[in-house]
């Protein structure tokens, strides 16, 4: 069966076949097509990213209502970059929620959308957990959304439980025994070596520090969740800093990951307000004195977690608190209320 103009004419559009003076007359919306097609055929002059065509297919584009939109994403053949043009130019839920729904859509336009939609597409994206795991980068957008309710964040708090450290919990560590039977060997090495630290030492942990980068460069999310729940202190340390929550959380969850971590972690002013709400989550770890105070004075610390912490700490730490420029001047007034109410009348 011949195909329609109206296809043929669609298809030489899609894919860069059309002369462009036909590209032309279809960004300023003059060709022969329905709406839906219309809005698939903007869709792919836009995703050209052409100095002269973008602009004229933007201003068509806004002249769209949500029923062509919707026409375009049901069409048959719709295109990924087409379903991201669309993504990214509206605000209707009307069009959102079968657009996240669809299975040609990227995982890189689910990631844009995820930092940028309401409640309730919130949950229709954290429904399709086949998807999120295949691309866990989703979620990790998700946490960046400045609107994520507080429901959606349990469950994909929940999301990575179940399907990244409930499995690692169940996996039997392979070099367990090994490691078992290197550690008395490794600590007597270390014993020896300790007193002769040499700019040798130096210049070998920096060649260690560059390897590990480079080495956790090239993984993928679950190979680097996997790596921050089981691997040494060096890797969780360094991977507690990873701009992935995913990645970062593993590693607050991980069993190696002890009190003195904890401690260390609280200490870094280069870790993410979601690390330190995590730790402050855990009560046995804020029962240590010194993990709570440098919850408190590290200035990237959420001020909901701190401010009620202000209450628990000596009034030597309160003082320096009052003086501390680095803590926003809440926790500051905070600390010389509570002073002056500890004062004896």
């Amino acid at each position: 069966m011949a195909e329609t103009p109206e296809v043929e004419l669609l298809e030489s559009i899609e894919t860069g076949q059309a002369p462009r003076r036909i590209l032309e007359f279809a960004a300023r919306g003059f060709v022969p097509l329905p709406p839906g097609e219309l809005v698939r055929a903007i869709g792919s002059i836009l995703s050209l990213q052409d100095p002269e065509l973008g602009p004229l297919a933007e201003e068509t584009f806004r002249g769209f209502d949500p029923a062509a939109l919707q026409a375009a994403l049901a069409s048959d053949g719709v295109r990924a970059e087409q379903i991201d043009a669309i993504a990214r130019r509206t605000t209707e839920d009307k069009v959102l929620e079968p657009l996240i729904r669809h299975r040609g859509v990227s995982d890189e336009t689910l990631g844009w959308l995820a930092e940028r939609i309401g409640p309730a597409l919130q949950d229709i994206l954290v429904t399709n957990q086949a998807r999120l795991l295949a691309a866990p980068v989703i979620v990790e957008r998700l946490f960046e959304n400045p609107q994520i309710s507080t429901d959606i964040r349990r469950r994909a708090d929940e999301f990575l439980e179940e399907f990244f450290i409930k499995k690692l919990r169940d996996e039997p560590e392979e070099d367990e025994a090994d490691a078992a039977a290197q550690a008395p060997a490794e600590g007597e090495a270390q014993q020896t070596a300790s007193w002769q630290k040499t700019e040798v030492d130096e210049s070998a942990e920096d060649t260690a520090s560059r390897s590990l980068l480079s080495r956790v460069s090239t993984m993928n999310v679950a190979a680097k969740i996997r790596l921050a729940y089981r691997g040494n202190k060096e890797e969780r340390m360094f991977l507690i800093r990873d701009r992935n929550r995913l990645v970062s959380t593993a590693v607050l969850k991980s069993p190696k990951t002890r009190e003195a971590d904890a401690e260390a972690i609280a200490n870094m002013k280069n870790v993410s307000e979601d690390v330190l709400r995590g730790i402050s989550f855990r009560k046995e770890w804020m029962r240590n004195y010194a993990v709570m105070a440098a919850i408190v004075k590290n200035p990237r610390a959420p001020i909901d977690v701190t401010l009620p912490l202000v209450l628990r700490l000596t009034v030597r730490d309160m003082k320096l608190l009052t003086t501390d420029k680095n803590v926003p001047e809440a926790v500051r007034l905070s600390a010389r209320r509570e002073l002056i109410r500890r004062q004896p009348s």
